[in-house]
């Protein structure tokens, strides 16, 4: 009996691979009267520009101890908080600027980044709608502004803040990689590949450019074409976990499996807790006959995810070929109560009852499958062996003819196309 080997490779791995860049204007107010208030303001920004951000801290703390209401202060504190991630504090300091000056340039938009890290992403918009009411060329507001449009999936929006900052700057670093990434998920393809090529042509080291133009020409079924670009993505970035995860997926797709699993295990060794590169090179290894080896990989992922992809009937099926029936009864058993409606899984389950001579079992899991796909020629060649092996022979001719004119059926549409 052959089992059915379900194949259903899927990818989540775009997050963590496009850089952030938020800006932030490192100013500081310098005083020279001979008060201890600029003393304490001046010494903060020497401490500052030496990145001695918590000496600086305590100046300007000291500065406002001597003046609550000084702008200077308040501002230089909120770059340190920024600095060193206290994006609460960041958040006070800003809001005490406003107060102080709310006209001055940049505040919305230092707020605006201060919402963006702490990923309270409708205020961080507001932020920076409001920075550009007041300057609606202001570079980092657009692009910051379409990182969080992004997020949100607004990709449409998005585009028209991304082509305002090339309209304005058309050398803004990452301006091209973004807009070929809002065209890819539109489904511009073509816009999305004119702008990718520009951003690797700009910039030869952005790897997101790289995965996104090679997934332009899967999605043209063009796999060749998509080998190229991510092996000489490989070349330029042989560290960089996406693009190893990326290259391993498509030699997958063009059933080179020795390749494939060269950069599989490359990515799972940069990052073993991966569950999605682990599942490949464990489909890898099975497709390469590396039975134990694909064993090892599903049940890796099984510790850190009780539910993952088709991964208990993977299980199965490597189970059975190591002629273990009662682990792989068990996986798939487990598969059809997370998916009850795997026909696969039915399937094989049915296939392991009639070899264990339990057929009742495999006569009513072979029901439910022919339920699904009731035209199946090796269900009903199955389930006429069931009847053989009862000794219900008019039921046994019955699936044999079935099976019989299925598979004449098949051969007669095979040759007229």
């Amino acid at each position: 009996m052959n089992l059915r080997k379900k194949s259903r490779l899927s990818r989540k791995i775009t997050e963590g691979v496009l850089f952030f860049l938020l800006f932030s204007l490192c100013f500081a107010f310098f005083a020279f009267s001979g008060e201890d208030f600029s003393l304490h303001l001046n010494l903060g920004v020497a401490y500052y520009n030496e990145a001695q951000y918590e000496k600086a801290k305590e100046e300007f703390k000291k500065a406002l101890e001597i003046n609550p209401d000084s702008f200077e202060a308040h501002y230089n504190l909120l770059l340190i908080y920024l600095a060193t991630g206290d994006f609460t504090s960041a958040e006070a300091e800003a809001k005490a600027c406003l107060k102080l000056n709310g006209t001055y340039p940049e505040l919305h938009f230092q707020l605006g980044n201060i919402y963006f890290y702490k990923k309270f992403y409708s205020k961080a918009e507001a932020e920076y709608r409001e920075e550009l009411e007041k300057d609606p060329d202001h570079i980092p507001s657009l692009y910051n502004l379409s990182k969080v449009l992004q997020l949100q999936g607004r990709f449409k929006e998005a585009e028209v803040f991304l082509e305002k900052v090339k309209e304005i700057n058309p050398d803004f670093p990452g301006v091209y990689a973004d807009l070929g990434e809002v065209y890819f998920k539109q489904g511009k393809l073509e816009k999305a590949k004119e702008c990718l090529e520009e951003a690797i042509k700009k910039d030869p080291t952005n790897a997101s450019s790289y995965i996104y133009l090679e997934r332009i020409y899967q999605k043209k079924g063009n796999y060749q074409e998509a080998r190229k670009i991510i092996c000489k993505a490989a070349e330029i970035f042989p560290d960089n976990f996406y693009i190893n995860l990326e290259a391993g997926y498509i030699y997958l797709k063009l059933e080179k499996f020795s390749q494939a699993s060269l950069y599989l295990e490359k990515a799972v060794g940069i990052n073993p807790d991966d569950l999605f590169a682990r599942y490949y090179l464990g489909y890898c290894y099975a497709r390469l006959k590396r039975v134990d080896d694909a064993i090892s990989q599903y049940e890796f992922i099984l510790t850190k995810r009780e539910k993952f992809e088709d991964v208990y009937f993977c299980l199965g099926n490597l189970y059975y070929e190591k002629k273990d029936l009662q682990k792989a009864c068990y996986f798939y058993l487990k598969e059809l109560k997370v998916n009850p409606e795997n026909p696969h899984a039915l399937f094989n389950l049915a296939t392991i009852y009639f070899e264990k001579g339990n057929l009742d079992k495999a006569e009513s899991t072979l029901k439910k499958f022919l339920d699904i796909f009731p035209n199946d020629y090796s269900a009903h060649t199955l389930m006429g062996d069931i009847y053989m092996k009862k000794g219900i022979y008019d039921k046994a001719i019955e699936e044999y003819e079935k099976a019989k004119s299925l598979k004449d059926e098949q051969f007669q549409g095979e040759v007229s196309s």
